[in-house]
């Protein structure tokens, strides 16, 4: 054998060889692959979030567990999808693919992908290519953003409920203002209308158009009381009540004024719910809420239901309702069955004269004035609604402890009573002097008018018993009527004083200060006539004692 030939086997020995070892790695290779693949698949499946690998043609070749509990699909149902089929809207996986292909990877794509049932689930993408079994595959790591977007929703709503507060108190300042001038006003249409009333015959024909004037005053009397319960800001003399009986009262009003075609329907679950406030405040809110309730349901027909519950908040993530803080809560709820609201009127629906009534069925009011007693109330008021659903109020008001003296409803008043005593009657407006001195003259009393604050504190002090009684407006030029009652009662403590306004302003700090009552702007004869004579009465009892 020469030399060309052992070359030659020699060379085939080495291919034998080479041949030999490739089977062996291959057989490696393959197990390798095998166990790598296997590895994937069990670190995948801890993996906290949905992961997805699928050709570029969109079929899906791998699915971990947790897209699997997500989407709600088995890994055998995800290998039978085509990729399109997870969107909400196909035509984004196009968008997708030409990121992928524009930038060699994709991060942060947001979109709407789609659950077994055909639900939505807001997702963000990261997914760059990947060799998978030996195919030019897509990985893609899927962040769900479910819980993201509900608290932000949240977050959202929280703002808009915060701005609304917001744009409340500032019109509040505003409206107030304006009701009181506008009381100002009013207090003479009423007295002058009284003194004429009075000064007619029975037959005359101008009383009929004298009594409409003053019904009419009576409606503009209701639209200042209204814009002042709104924009009211401080806390009142409250007193501890029973709500059923201040709503159940309500309701029985409601049920009268209600059509056959409408059902009223009333729930107490908290029958010894006791709150803290106003019994005719609450009547107010009833009247007001199923008022509009009727109005929604007036030509279709429906259910209006009331509910009283107990409601209790254990920590302040849990409220997400603004100035509510942990505690117990009665909730009053007013709903109706009726055509709802869209969003749009959702965010106005507070606002005071906002209205989707047409022109004379509506101030736009109602609304305003209810939030604004709820939160003289220390409470807060939501609203539920839909088109097509139903509206829903829900009023919530801190819960009183039991006490031995508890109201079960408001105080009639009693008819006016004539006296002779002396009274001081101040106000800047020559008007309400001139028409109020009329008709406490008319009552018996013997009245001085001064139209200035510092006038009528020299009269004071020269003779501080010739009167028996103070009447000041509170809002006056250089003193108010407040520090006018202040600087008297130095002299003379136990002097009587009301305090008449056009503003709602807080009774019990004054109450506390000396003074003897409050009587807001504008009033009748007989209302005067009330204040005057139980301001005196008392004064004489306390001293009989």
């Amino acid at each position: 054998m020469d030399d060309k030939d052992r070359e030659i086997v020699r060379l085939r020995r080495r291919i034998a060889g080479l041949e030999k070892t490739l089977q062996i790695v291959t057989g490696y290779s393959g197990r390798i692959e095998k166990n790598l693949k296997h590895l994937f698949e069990v670190v995948s499946d801890t993996m906290p979030v949905p992961l997805l690998i699928s050709t570029e043609a969109g079929e899906i070749l791998f699915s971990n567990g947790k897209a699997q509990e997500i989407f709600a699909y088995s890994e055998k149902d995800f290998q039978k999808l085509h990729g399109a089929d997870l969107y909400e809207h196909p035509e984004d996986r196009g968008i997708f693919l030409k990121m992928l292909a524009d930038r060699g990877e994709v991060r942060g794509f947001a979109v709407n992908l789609k659950k077994a049932d055909g639900s939505a689930v807001p997702v963000s993408f990261f997914s760059q290519p990947l060799v998978f079994e030996g195919q030019n595959c897509i990985l893609t790591v899927i962040h769900d953003l479910s819980e993201i977007r509900k608290e932000e929703e949240k977050r959202l709503a929280m703002e808009r409920r915060l701005r609304q507060t917001h744009k409340l108190e500032a019109i509040g300042t505003m409206a107030g203002g304006i009701a009181h001038d506008f009381n100002n006003i009013l207090a003479v249409i009423f007295g002058r209308l009284e003194l004429a009333l009075m000064m007619l015959s029975e037959e005359s024909a101008v009383k009929k158009h004298i009594r409409n004037a003053l019904t009419a005053a009576e409606r503009a009397k209701e639209i200042t009381r209204q814009i002042l319960a709104f924009c009211r800001k401080t806390e009142e003399e409250h007193k501890p009540f029973y709500i059923k009986y201040a709503v159940t009262e309500a309701v029985k009003m409601i049920k009268s004024l209600t059509p056959s075609n409408i059902e009223t329907r009333l729930r107490i679950e908290s029958k010894s719910a006791i709150i803290t406030g106003d019994p005719s405040q609450i009547h107010q809110i009833v009247m007001n809420l199923c008022t509009n309730a009727n109005y929604a349901l007036r030509d279709r027909g429906g259910v209006i239901e009331i509910l009283i519950e107990q409601v209790s908040f254990e920590s302040q993530k849990k409220i997400m309702i603004p100035n509510l803080s942990p505690g117990a809560y009665i909730r009053l709820s007013v709903s109706d069955n009726g055509p709802g609201m869209d969003k749009n009127v959702l965010e106005r629906i507070f606002d005071p004269f906002f209205t989707t009534k047409p022109p004379g069925e509506g101030t736009g009011m109602g609304l305003a004035v209810v939030h604004g007693i709820v939160q003289n109330h220390g409470g807060a008021v939501t609203v539920e609604s839909q088109p097509g659903k139903g509206t829903a109020f829900h009023c919530y008001f801190p819960l009183a402890a039991q006490t031995e003296q508890v109201c079960e409803s408001a105080s009639v008043q009693k008819s006016a009573r004539s006296g002779k005593e002396k009274i001081l009657f101040v106000d800047d407006e020559c008007d309400i002097l001139d028409t109020y001195h009329q008709m406490l003259t008319d009552l018996g009393y013997h009245v001085t008018i001064l139209s200035e604050s510092y006038n009528a504190l020299d009269f004071f002090k020269k003779n501080p018993y010739h009167s028996d009684l103070l009447i000041t407006d509170n809002i006056m030029p250089k003193m108010s009527g407040r520090e006018l009652a202040w600087e008297m009662l130095k002299i003379r403590p136990d002097f009587p004083v009301i305090l008449i306004t056009g503003r709602e302003i807080g009774e019990k700090n004054f109450s506390e200060s000396g003074i003897s009552l409050i009587l807001p702007k504008p009033f009748t004869q007989n209302e005067i006539g009330n204040a005057v004579r139980a301001v005196l009465d008392k004064k004489c009892h306390g001293t009989d004692q």
